[in-house]
């Protein structure tokens, strides 16, 4: 059983949430920033009534969106919001290899760009012993952003075989990158998505969101379902041993193709342009 902490003061405003959610096909270009004005302000009331707040006291939209985006159970969204734990459902080895692909593409960036004649700043350090960073990179959980003059980059780093598409959904709806490179490392492949190209798809991803979240705030109180939770992952250690060697084998193979495609989708010169 799982109760929402308190009503909303302000409920979502249901009359405009039925106005835009039309169907996919009648959608225009324009209602777009409305749908991400919408989408604030729905996971602002919830983010209300579960008291989901960052420490800096803004809304925890990734939680609420990702929360409301896996799942058509209502109870099952809520005890997720309600939550504060969670299971561990990723192996210690898995996070090791994450990291040693993040460290490895960051330091490969940062030689290669150097050549280039581009000061680079990773921004765990303080500041240049020598003037301005051209290039910033900034570790995330996930990944690593790469800003150069007013372009900003997402690269998502992936060692295992899942890929969240409401992650990548929340990355393309933020106005900072309009583009994020997806490394699958085990899985060989550097993927690269555009809001531009995607657009109707993030559109009704954000009506779905919307809409879900509206049946969350005004459900009856409290609510119930018979679903379990997700138990702790335990892989074996035949499944660890193999994970590990594809991981080294497709971390060396793919690495230079994901330096060459993060380089291009940056906007930044190649060696040879950059030398002429």
């Amino acid at each position: 059983m799982v109760a929402i902490t308190s009503e909303p003061k302000d409920p979502v405003n249901i009359k405009d949430i039925i106005v835009l959610a039309k169907p996919l096909f009648l959608i225009k270009t324009a209602d777009f920033e409305n749908l991400q004005n919408l989408l604030d302000q729905t996971c602002s009331k919830i983010a209300q009534s579960f008291n989901l707040y960052a420490p800096n006291g803004k809304p925890r939209k990734a939680t609420i969106i990702d929360a409301i985006a896996e799942s058509t159970c209502l109870a099952c969204i809520a005890k997720k919001l309600s939550t504060q734990t969670t299971a561990q459902d990723v192996d210690a080895l898995y996070k090791e290899c994450h990291t040693l692909a993040v460290n490895a593409l960051i330091e490969e960036l940062c030689n290669l760009l150097t050549e280039m004649d581009y000061k680079v700043l990773v921004s765990t350090e303080v500041q240049l012993e020598y003037g301005k960073a051209d290039v910033i990179i900034t570790v995330t959980k996930s990944g690593i952003n790469l800003k150069c003059n007013a372009h900003e980059l997402v690269v998502e780093v992936k060692t295992g075989a899942s890929l969240s598409l409401s992650q990548l959904f929340r990355y393309l709806l933020d106005e900072r990158s309009n583009t994020i490179v997806v490394w699958r490392v085990r899985r060989r492949q550097v993927l690269v998505f555009s809001t531009q190209k995607i657009k109707l798809l993030l559109m009704e991803f954000v009506r779905i969101v919307c809409l879900r979240g509206a049946r969350l705030l005004l459900s009856p109180q409290p609510l119930q379902c018979q679903h379990a939770l997700q138990s702790n992952y335990q892989p074996t250690s035949e499944k660890l041993e193999k994970m590990f060697e594809d991981f080294a084998d497709a971390l060396v193979e793919t690495l230079p193709n994901a330096l060459e495609i993060i380089i291009d989708k940056l906007g930044v010169k190649k060696i040879s342009e950059h030398r002429i």
